[in-house]
């Protein structure tokens, strides 16, 4: 038997029955009573004040205890670096308010941003040769002769029928009048505008006829619609038909008309010019040598193929030689 959870009951160590204290034998199987000799003496306190280190409550495991914390541990760490703080931005308050004349910091690299011009860069400054050619080129006395050749090709894609037609003219200029023949296919016309009267004929036996209206290519000043150096830029010097000659480049800010450079109706053809570039060469004194003129469309699909492309090259020669061009014959 051994005592139970009160000091007025114990257990009995046979059954586990519990019955009052002080009963020769327990009262559930009649086992005889024996005090337990290591039953500890009931106390006045907690629970657990009763059963400390009985087999009802086990002693609790005690840690033992650490060595004692140094002072040179975290807390003095962290209180050196709250002063490095408090240090820091005192001197830091210094330098804005410019108590300390130490220098500026340097920004790192990566740390710097370069801001976008507030204007666009200016554009490199053209050589002299641009305003010269400028210069000749807006001459309405000009006095030259050109030879011009359009090559016209339609895609297939276009009209179902790939097309090709070739044109040749030659233009006299001179003190404002004009004077030319075109040939298209087996047409051929000549045509003079003089003192602002047009006049033209079928060769070769065609009787002069004066016109109402005439077609704007045969009037070659401005030559290339060419008016502000913005519309051009330098490329460099080269050797072209011949000649020493500087070159000359269109810009995005040249907007021709297709029709008036390549001496053709476009309102005519089945599809519409979407690009448009000269070449030019000119002389020493600005005056043009040769000249390409291109017009075209692209296919959308991104095979580079031409749906349609103008091409026409100008030949000058006889600067300044020019005849002056009388009214014709009318018959």
């Amino acid at each position: 038997m051994e005592s139970g959870t009160d000091q007025r009951y114990v257990r009995c160590r046979r059954c586990h029955g519990v019955f009052e204290a002080g009963l020769p034998n327990c009262s559930r199987c009649g086992a005889a009573y024996t005090p337990s000799p290591d039953a500890p003496e009931a106390g006045s306190g907690s629970y657990a004040e009763k059963y400390m280190g009985s087999e009802f409550a086990p002693p609790p495991d005690i840690a033992p205890a650490g060595p004692p914390r140094s002072r040179s541990g975290l807390g003095l760490v962290m209180a050196i670096g709250a002063a490095l703080v408090v240090t820091s931005l005192g001197l830091g308050a210094l330098v804005v308010m410019g108590a300390l004349d130490g220098p500026a910091a340097t920004a790192r690299p990566q740390d710097v941003v370069v801001a976008r011009p507030a204007t666009p860069t200016p554009v490199p400054t053209l050589p002299p040769i641009v305003a010269k050619a400028l210069d000749q080129l807006a001459d309405p006395m000009i006095d030259i002769h050109a030879s011009i050749r359009t090559t016209v090709t339609v895609n297939a894609r276009v009209t179902g029928n790939s097309q090709s037609v070739i044109e040749n003219m030659e233009i006299d200029a001179a003190y404002g009048n004009y004077s030319g023949t075109s040939q298209t296919g087996g047409i051929s016309q000549q045509w003079r505008l003089v003192n602002g009267t047009y006049y033209v004929r079928q060769m070769p036996n065609g009787a002069w006829k004066a016109r109402v209206g005439f077609t704007p290519f045969i009037i070659l000043s401005p030559l290339f619609s060419l008016t502000e150096t913005r519309q051009i830029q330098y490329v460099g010097s080269e050797v072209k038909i011949g000649v020493q000659a500087d070159k000359l480049e269109s810009t995005a800010w040249w907007a021709p008309d297709a029709g008036k450079l390549s001496g053709l109706d476009v309102a005519t053809l089945p599809i519409n010019p979407q690009h448009t570039k000269l070449q030019l060469w000119v002389g020493s004194d600005g005056s043009p040598v040769y000249a390409i003129f291109r017009a075209w469309t692209d296919a959308s699909d991104g095979t580079g193929t031409n749906l349609l492309d103008i091409t026409t090259t100008y030949t000058f020669s006889n600067k300044g030689a020019v005849i002056p061009i009388p009214s014709p014959t009318m018959k």
